[in-house]
């Protein structure tokens, strides 16, 4: 399977976001204003999770990983994309995005959308929805 990776200004490994595709763009628009850096969706490996390292956290469903980066990094952790500027400070937002050649627009907006919800409600959020609406408590359930 091959794969498409699009970042903010293109670059020689990657495409300008601003010559992708509509369904691109939407994908693109989503993780932006979620907060994401990066979102990776793979062709055939599923991971499910989430896990916090140094500089991002990450939240993984399905073919889907979403990586946002934590509000406070330790200088030594400050991660950088093409400028020497830290991505705190002014690299904020969406800076890469790698989709498999077969991807499933609206199955990748879905899970976007689930993790979102997830990782940014309260548990006694969650539970409020479960009881008045039926909403799972967990992505997985």
């Amino acid at each position: 399977m091959s794969k498409l990776i699009y970042s903010r200004n293109g670059s020689e490994t990657t495409k300008s976001i601003d010559n992708a595709s509509p369904m691109i763009k939407a994908i693109w628009n989503q993780a932006h204003f979620f907060g994401a850096n990066i979102v990776r969706v793979r062709a055939e490996k599923n991971r499910f999770g989430n896990d916090t390292g140094r500089t991002f956290n990450s939240f993984h469903h399905g073919r889907v990983s979403v990586y946002k980066q934590k509000d406070k990094v330790h200088e030594n952790n400050a991660l950088y994309f093409a400028r020497k500027i830290p991505l705190t400070k002014v690299n904020k937002g969406m800076q890469i995005l790698e989709v498999a050649s077969s991807l499933d627009v609206q199955n990748t907006l879905d899970t976007i959308d689930a993790i979102q919800y997830y990782s940014e409600t309260s548990f006694l959020g969650r539970l409020w929805n479960r009881i008045r609406y039926g909403t799972p408590m967990s992505i997985t359930s």
